[in-house]
């Protein structure tokens, strides 16, 4: 009984200690703000996690610049590449509950052939794909024109798409292009294609649909009731359009809404609050409010707590005050997004936006600015 009195009070001192003045409020909103200026970020959210808790949000400008409509608590972004968060987790799940090994031969759950042309009898394996070591490339002449285009949700399947990629018989098969020239597991090279793959080996396994899994067992159970990978899954209105800033015309220029083919390593959709959500349940050793969604070994087989060579799908960072983050960043035509958190801190940040984060310098002054002001 003693406990239930004195709990809610140390959480309360904690959220206090942790959440920022309303003083400290004001400068980051005046540092955030001075950012999206030089920038040229139109709307911008952000949230904060401490030890299991989201102890700040932020959201700024407009979600659309031709009806003045502001960023909310209830605008949805596309998140681009950190999207791929969200495809490794569902593939942790799939590994903490036996359904493959890590360094399974793929052909094993495929119902065509994935091999890199040069080398066939060299088997491609979950953990490569993970880690973009599967010697399988991007052929942007072949995938830009998806990427370079928002047309709404994508009209093909992700079989259809993959299976024409990848089968010598399909349709968009490419030897030279689709894969490098080095053996799997050789060398890592950053790869779209080996992400959508894996969105579609969980497809075989699970027998169902990658989204409708995704929504089944991530996003309901960690109440990330705004989010999807297709537009047709959420309400299209309250998505942010992307933005581009054009120097030379002194204007913003709308993309468009829409999604990739190879989705599940770039078509997530969601807000800076809901992706905390799952941050939260990451770093708490998969729990949200009491239940299991993610295994903790799997967990540590993707992010271990100490850091090594051995992790996967997320990469390093160092902020300049020297904390180690694991982190994702998210690049596509008009968004940028960031999502990140420290094992020893127990500290987290996600944040997305409709512009265009151009280069390292900028990454690093907003990403610097969140952990060095909202905490």
């Amino acid at each position: 009984m003693m406990m239930k009195k004195i709990c809610p009070s140390l959480f309360l001192l904690v959220f206090i200690l942790i959440s920022p003045t309303n003083a400290q409020k004001r400068a980051v909103d005046s540092l955030i703000i001075k950012a999206m200026e030089k920038f040229h970020i139109p709307g911008f959210e952000a949230a904060a996690i401490y030890d299991g808790n989201i102890v700040w949000t932020g959201y700024y400008g407009y979600q659309n610049l031709e009806k003045r409509i502001p960023v909310n608590d209830q605008t949805i972004f596309e998140a681009a590449s950190t999207s791929k968060t969200i495809t490794a987790a569902a593939m942790m799940q799939l590994l903490g509950e036996g359904k493959f090994k890590m360094d399974d031969d793929i052909n094993k759950y495929l119902d065509f052939k994935v091999a890199n042309p040069r080398y066939p009898n060299i088997p491609i394996t979950f953990r490569q794909l993970l880690r973009h070591r599967s010697s399988i490339d991007d052929n942007t002449d072949y995938l830009g024109q998806f990427w370079d285009s928002n047309h709404g949700d994508p009209a093909i399947s992700l079989k259809a798409f993959v299976k024409g990629y990848f089968s010598p018989v399909g349709k968009h098969y490419d030897k030279d292009h689709n894969f490098y020239e080095y053996r799997p597991g050789a060398k890592a090279n950053y790869s779209n294609m080996g992400i959508a793959l894996l969105g579609y080996l969980a497809e075989r396994i699970t027998g169902q649909a990658f989204e409708i899994y995704c929504r089944t067992k991530i996003f309901q159970p960690l109440e990330m009731n705004h989010t999807g990978w297709f537009l047709r899954e959420i309400d299209s209105s309250k998505v942010a359009m992307p933005y581009s800033y054009s120097d030379s015309l002194q204007r913003y220029q709308p993309w468009g809404y829409g999604g990739f083919p190879d989705y599940p390593a770039g078509s997530l959709h969601t807000s800076a609050e809901q992706f905390a959500h799952f941050l939260i349940a990451w770093t708490k050793q998969g729990e949200w409010k009491g239940k299991q969604v993610f295994n903790s070994d799997a967990i540590q087989t993707l992010t271990p707590d100490e850091f090594n060579l051995g992790f996967h799908t997320w990469f390093l960072y160092a902020t300049r005050k020297g904390l180690i983050l694991y982190m994702h960043t998210g690049k596509a035509n008009g968004v940028s997004s960031f999502i990140s958190f420290s094992p020893a801190s127990k500290k987290g940040v996600v944040f997305i936006c409709n512009g265009d984060i151009v280069n390292g310098g900028d990454w690093r002054e907003i990403i610097d600015t969140l952990y060095e002001n909202v905490f």
